[in-house]
């Protein structure tokens, strides 16, 4: 009988090993950047148009696999890599059999980690760490590459002083030549790509050319500030990395994602590299004893200021509280809010942290996961809960500067816990690893990307609330890898189960939607929000009073989000009564003043 099952993983890696060293590799690695990370935007539509068999196939190589295969490739000597080009290779088939190899060794490690029936991990010392591995190094990633300039520069605004001493350059030039490098990268490789569609023959040592800078080019833009850029942000071509010995071992390219070949830089990913620039400048700063401190204090600061702007952005100012708390409830857990925002009936209690998983854990240590897990995600959830406990129980809230915060007798809670930094596959952790009790909400666990991607998509009082109690209904019978699937399907459709359904699965596709709108701006454009089914609608009279109602005051926003949840012959039952009562009106001249549309919570009165 034929052993199918995969090799061990130091077998496989030692295998990738020498395939990333082999002659050329370099150049065999540039040709699949160009198969697996080049999308087609149409600028003017605002969307990407490639075909989505090849957009949302896994088949592609994700991050962590190209950072692998180059980690490997920089430990090697001398320059077999990249001095020769290999006219006809089959790296790219080698390449993708051993990673599928390495992903089936990880797959069989974890298979027995999870119980689909009951949807707990299996009760195992490794079994919680194996899944977890495999949900982290694979899973999607929630930033997109614009969005790690914006929040940098806010986010190391206050280390200004201690950037320059200590790293040479402050955040602000290190977004500028980021930027630069991933500007000049894509026109390169744009050019490429019309180059291609002329019919004109390339061979891979052309598509390395395209993914180089020169460092020359750099400096006469930026100056000195290049070199200190360049020591922080790029891992040398060859003798570099040795201590990069399993996938989920330490990697510089990871660190330091531009190759550095003396007088030009390679760009395997702008992705990447604008990533480094918004996170390790705190683990810089964490490293230095004598600063650790205040910069986590900084970056604490950053996150709930930024959540505060983002809320009063769609709630309005006198709705957000920044650092409410609990004057009676001392010592109590949920005595601190971190952000409080109160619409009508509606009560969303924010907690910040700034926490992110660490090497040990994505290495499928168990204990250092539930470690991380707990500091990052269960301790401020059940914060929140704590906090949501105390407002049920009629407890005075106040202001950072002492004002009472009138909340209402009968609150519909949203516990949120905001992350600074992503937290791969917490969704999905959440499930398993929060101990809710019988009546605790789902808990939306995001970080500062999926939160800014919501606000934009959803920028209005109603559309918010009505989407986290969408969520809250169906989160334990929808399953999916990415929060952009669960906002994309409740664009196009509501998001709801089916009666009929009693689970259901959200493949990447779903955020069609998403993706379109954020790459597109990734790319400079600047894409029409996309409307979401309720805009859509073309049912007569109703298409203009949901319009109208998406901004409703604090007071009736619960029935209007009841009203929201209507079925579609629902709400043209309620169209035909107003234009039937509207006739009526304009034929008897009676004088109908008004009529309710009933919901749960009561009636919707029309005038």
């Amino acid at each position: 009988m034929i052993d199918t099952s995969p090799r061990s993983m130091d077998v496989i890696f030692e295998d990738l090993r020498t395939l990333a060293q082999s002659e050329g590799a370099l150049h065999d690695i540039s040709e699949i950047i160009y198969r697996d990370w080049v999308q087609n935007v149409d600028l003017k539509e605002g969307k990407v148009i490639d075909p989505p068999s090849q957009r949302w196939s896994t088949d592609k190589l994700n991050t962590n696999e190209l950072l692998l295969m180059l980690g490997l490739l920089v430990q090697s000597f001398g320059d077999v890599t990249y001095a020769n080009i290999k006219a006809a290779s089959k790296f790219a088939l080698r390449a993708d059999r051993l990673l599928r190899e390495l992903h089936d060794r990880i797959n069989a490690d974890a298979a027995s980690a999870f119980d689909p029936e009951s949807q707990k991990f299996l009760e195992s010392p490794v079994s919680l760490g194996m899944f977890a591995r495999e949900a982290i190094y694979y899973g999607a990633s929630s930033f997109y590459i614009h969005q790690f300039a914006k929040f940098a520069r806010h986010r190391y605004k206050a280390d200004g002083i201690w950037l320059l001493q200590n790293a040479g350059l402050s955040v602000r030039p290190m977004i500028e030549i980021g930027t630069f490098i991933v500007e000049q990268i894509t026109a390169q490789m744009d050019s490429i790509g019309r180059a291609r569609m002329a019919g004109e023959t390339l061979n891979n040592g052309d598509l390395t050319n395209s993914l180089l800078i020169s460092k020359a080019v750099l400096r006469k833009k930026f100056g000195g500030k290049v070199n200190s850029f360049i020591a922080k942000f790029a891992t040398p071509v060859s003798g570099s990395n040795s201590g990069f010995d399993t996938p989920f071992s330490i990697n510089d390219v990871s660190i330091a994602p531009l190759i550095d070949f003396g007088d030009f830089l390679y760009v395997p990913s702008q992705y990447r590299l604008m990533e480094c620039i918004y996170e390790s400048p705190f683990y810089w700063m964490v490293a230095d004893k004598a600063y650790g401190d205040e910069a986590a204090i900084n970056r604490g600061l950053f996150l709930e200021t930024t959540a505060a702007h983002v809320m009063r952005r769609i709630f309005g100012e006198e709705n957000v509280f920044l650092n409410a708390r609990f004057p009676g409830a001392k010592g109590n857990k949920g005595e601190e809010v971190d952000v409080l925002v109160r619409y009508g009936e509606f009560i969303l209690v924010l907690q910040a942290k700034s926490k992110r998983i660490t090497l040990k854990a994505r290495a499928g240590d168990p204990e250092a996961l539930r470690r991380d897990f707990n500091g990052a995600i269960k301790d401020p959830f059940e914060q929140a809960l704590s906090s949501c406990d105390l407002i049920k129980a009629g407890a005075q809230c106040i202001d950072a500067v002492g004002k009472i915060i009138n909340l209402p007798k009968f609150p519909r809670l949203f516990p949120v816990v905001l992350l600074s930094d992503m937290f791969p596959a917490v969704t999905n952790l959440s499930r398993s690893m929060l101990d809710r009790k019988g009546g605790d909400p789902a808990p939306v666990i995001w970080d500062i990307g999926v939160f800014d991607c919501v606000s934009r998509m959803l920028p209005s009082p109603i559309e918010m609330l009505f989407y986290l109690k969408a969520r809250g209904d169906v989160f334990d019978r929808i399953m999916s890898d990415s929060e952009y699937n669960f906002l994309g399907y409740h664009i196009r459709a509501k998001l709801a189960l089916m009666p009929e359904a009693d689970f259901m699965v959200l493949d990447r596709d779903f955020a069609t939607v998403v993706d379109d709108y954020m790459i597109s701006a990734d790319v400079g454009a600047e894409p029409e929000r996309p409307k979401g089914v309720l805009e859509l609608i073309k049912i007569p009279l109703i298409a203009e009073l949901l319009s109208e109602l998406r901004n409703a005051p604090p007071e009736i926003a619960a029935v209007v989000i009841e009203l929201y949840e209507f079925s579609e012959s629902a709400l043209e039952e309620v169209g035909r009564n107003i234009a039937m009562l509207r006739d009526e009106v304009a034929k008897t001249r009676n004088a109908i003043k008004a009529f309710s549309i009933l919901t749960k919570s009561g009636g919707l009165p029309m005038q």
